[in-house]
């Protein structure tokens, strides 16, 4: 009752507000100037800076901008990363529409832009990079990641060596919100987590919320991962591409009707199987590995007020083993998302609504025969999504958005079994149903000159429904071994929690504020998986009966200071989050063949708190950041570690990322990166004890086993992670009357050849009677070379 009460109250402040906002915007004197941002090849702007009067603020994803202008004469100045500057000068009397062209740089190289915190921003926590300028940071074999990136970020950490979990301020793998053109991507790593999904040649940019996360966005509880992908030229056919150590890839666009709709396609593969087969036929023989991913999108602006999206995305991952003995392995893993968005803005701009269809599915099918048996080991996850979002914009002090979304989820969490083959053991899967419905209001005020803020309320509602059979447990969470039949549409379980959110931004002067959040977010999936695995086995689960909803409250505090030429820019945060409903296994947990993982389940609750330092350099021939990060997340669980709290495996309490771009000339641009962090927690054994279990009457000796003795979870700490990754990229001068460019990326990763540890075992050291752990090291010194191109 408390928590409703709460809930009505804060409704009501959010109406109150913004009646009143409605009401002072009708009475001002001012008219509207709209700004819509495009480059030369007729494409939007998406972050362009605009200054008006010495006042900076950005575009939207579309390139527009609305602001609310007293009558008179206004100076605006227009900037954008890979631009060209315009500066206007307008003379306002009425609502006035202007329409600015940004000429690209095609033959220059631009500086690497982070953009966070800005004090034109009302979100906290909120970075955006730009992927064309990512992809002359140095990478690992070439292959340019949005993923891999954004962990050199404060707060944001990856869980080691080409680890494929994205861990943001203590939160886990399956918390973060992974977006690609606002559909979400269940499994975002390709070769184990080596590389990500996104293909540098499609992305336009990367944007990350780990703290402040508006109401429009819900169902993980520690970040907003968001890749949006380009549309393509208006104007005329382009190609583009790049050929480098592992894969290639190639991108075609262009119009399909000019200056109104375009389309873009872009695939990527691996040809490390392909080579193998000619070079190494009689040592690989039919093993094999290999990855490929289409992306392709395409735009109709039907009008100046109404346009559409499509997006589509489809990739898949494949690995085969087998030997002389007749055993065989087999895995196949992959994504396809389809989505179709309707933009539309009315009220001269003042009123925007987008509405969507979606469509995304993960699948993974494993495959293990020997002899006359096959293990399998399958999963799946698919969605149907309606979304429609609003936004209303009466003056430059009130904004309003609310929206609406519903999911249709479909889980196939068979996590496997002994069977004659895959498709047979599918037909005896017992599939889930669930439904998930939001709504959501959230509104922004100027409250002063100085004091802005935004408060938003989103409630969610979580339904599991039938058809299906469900295992029963006891209230230890043990299996009965009896199970309930649920029709179609049948309610199995539910759920329903308000998540309030609020943001207070007040500037102390020009050029420095501080900022304060709160959110509440709720996860009704959860991700299980173990390390003990050597293929993937990652099964999404829905809350039900057994398993509650993981639930987190975040409060941070932040300040931000601009240099006055906006060359500098410092940003300091502090927070607390508190998680409950987290998940883990029971010690010994048996999760292949095993579709009763609900009983092998336990819950606890967690904390993590920080501070997050970043510094940047953001004009001139030298430009970056330095992040540092000093943090400290922990699980509690009562059937772990005697119920005291334990840190997580990925809590990592200093964590250090420099990252330096230097534009030598027009040809030549150099960057470095250093990483360090602290060490990951895993759990190792203080001691082994011998048992006596028979006599060995052939060998006429007593027989033992040997069992290992732990005290406590997460005793121990791998060493420090540590390495200095460079890269040079060349790009020539293209001859005149030329539409062909191109350009050579050099990296070397680790270049000092640091053996950071991928993974620790036991071993007994029989000389001196004792046991021991020894490291496993995966990347040496690791050179790559590529070659781009676009024509």
């Amino acid at each position: 009752m408390r928590n409703l009460k709460t809930t009505y109250c804060f409704v009501k402040v959010i109406i109150l507000l913004c009646l009143f906002q409605c009401i002072s915007a009708a009475n001002a004197q001012t008219v509207e100037l709209t700004i819509r941002v495009t480059s030369n090849a007729q494409l939007p702007v998406s972050n362009a800076t605009v200054e008006i009067d010495g006042q900076r603020s950005i575009t939207d994803s579309s390139g527009k901008f609305l602001q609310l202008l007293e009558n008179g004469n206004h100076i605006i100045n227009v900037s954008a990363v890979g631009h060209y500057s315009s500066f206007v000068t307008i003379s306002l009397l009425s609502d006035t529409t202007i329409h600015i062209i940004l000429l690209q740089k095609d033959n220059e190289l631009s500086n690497i832009v982070v953009t966070a915190g800005k004090n034109n921003k009302r979100e906290m926590s909120f970075y955006a990079l730009d992927i064309d300028q990512l992809k002359k940071l140095p990478v690992i074999l070439g292959e340019t990641d949005p993923l891999k990136t954004i962990t050199l970020l404060p707060g944001i950490k990856n869980g080691g060596e080409a680890g494929s979990g994205i861990y943001v301020r203590g939160g886990g793998p399956d918390q973060n919100l992974i977006l690609l053109d606002n559909i979400p991507v269940y499994n975002p790593n390709h070769l184990l987590g080596f590389f990500s999904v996104f293909n540098g040649e499609a992305i336009k940019d990367v944007t990350v919320k780990k703290g402040d996360m508006n109401a429009a966005y819900g169902g993980r509880l520690s970040s907003v991962i968001s890749i949006d992908t380009r549309e393509g030229n208006k104007d005329s056919l382009k190609y583009s591409g790049g050929i480098g150590l592992i894969s290639s890839k190639l991108s075609v666009e262009g119009p399909l009707v000019k200056n109104k709709a375009s389309f873009i396609l872009s695939g990527r593969r691996t040809y490390i199987d392909q080579a193998a087969k000619v070079f190494a036929k009689k040592t690989i023989g039919n093993n094999g590995y290999y990855f490929y991913d289409i992306n392709a999108k395409a735009d109709y602006e039907i009008n100046n007020n109404n346009k559409l999206l499509f997006t589509f995305y489809t990739g898949k991952d494949e690995f085969t083993y087998t030997n002389d003995k007749s055993n065989l392995f087999n895995a196949n893993w992959g994504n396809m998302i389809a989505g179709l968005s309707w933009k539309q803005q009315v009220l001269q701009g003042k009123l925007k609504q987008s509405v969507s269809l979606i469509y995304n599915t993960f699948n993974l099918d494993s495959y293990y025969g020997y002899d006359l048996t096959d293990y399998i080991f399958t999963s799946a996850v698919n969605d149907y999504q309606f979304k429609n979002d609003w936004s209303y914009t009466p003056s430059g002090k009130f904004n309003l958005h609310w929206g609406l979304q519903h999911i249709w989820h479909r889980f196939k969490p068979g996590a496997g079994d002994v069977t004659e083959g895959v498709q047979e053991f599918k037909t005896k899967v017992n599939n889930q149903f669930a439904r998930e419905t939001a709504v959501y209001l959230s509104a922004g005020f100027k409250i002063s000159s100085r004091l802005r803020a935004t408060t938003g309320l989103r409630y969610s509602y979580f339904n599991q429904v039938g058809p299906t059979e469900m295992m029963l447990y006891n209230e230890s969470g043990s299996p009965t071994g009896e199970t309930a039949s649920y029709k179609k549409g049948q309610r199995i379980a539910h759920y329903g929690f308000p998540e309030p959110r609020l943001n207070m931004d007040y500037a102390l002067s020009a050029v420095s504020s501080i900022k304060l959040s709160y959110t509440k977010t709720i996860q009704y999936l959860h991700l299980a998986t173990t390390s003990g695995a050597t293929f993937p086995s990652d099964i999404w689960i829905p809350s039900g009966q057994t398993v509650q909803p993981g639930a987190a409250q975040q409060v941070a505090l932040g300040y931000f200071r601009n240099t006055p030429d906006n060359n500098y820019q410092f940003s300091v945060e502090t927070y607390y989050k508190h998680l409950q409903n987290q998940i883990e296994f029971k010690p010994g947990a048996q999760l292949l063949l095993n579709q009763n993982m609900e009983g092998e389940m336990m819950f606890g609750k967690g904390s993590a708190y920080g501070v997050e330092l970043l510094v940047e350099k953001k004009k001139g021939k030298l430009t970056g950041w330095i992040g540092y990060t000093l943090s400290k997340t922990e699980r509690t669980f009562a059937q772990l570690n005697n119920g005291k709290a334990f840190p997580y495996r990925y809590d990592r309490t200093h964590d250090i990322s420099v990252v330096a771009n230097y534009s030598l000339n027009d040809r030549w641009n150099l960057s470095s990166v250093f990483v360090f962090g602290t060490g990951n927690a895993l759990t190792m054994p203080t001691g082994r004890v011998n048992y006596n279990i028979g006599f060995n009457a052939t060998q006429r000796t007593a027989s033992y086993t040997s069992m290992n003795q732990y005290e406590e979870i997460n005793n121990y700490r791998l060493p420090a992670y540590h390495r200095v990754d460079i890269c040079a990229t060349y790009t020539p001068v293209p001859k005149k009357k030329k539409r062909f460019s191109s350009s050579w990326n050099f990296n070397v990763y680790n270049i000092y050849n640091r053996q950071n540890p991928y993974f620790i075992y036991m071993d007994i050291n029989q000389k001196e009677k004792s046991l021991q752990g020894k490291m496993v090291y995966l990347f040496p010194v690791t050179p790559a070379i590529g070659w781009n191109f676009k024509f």
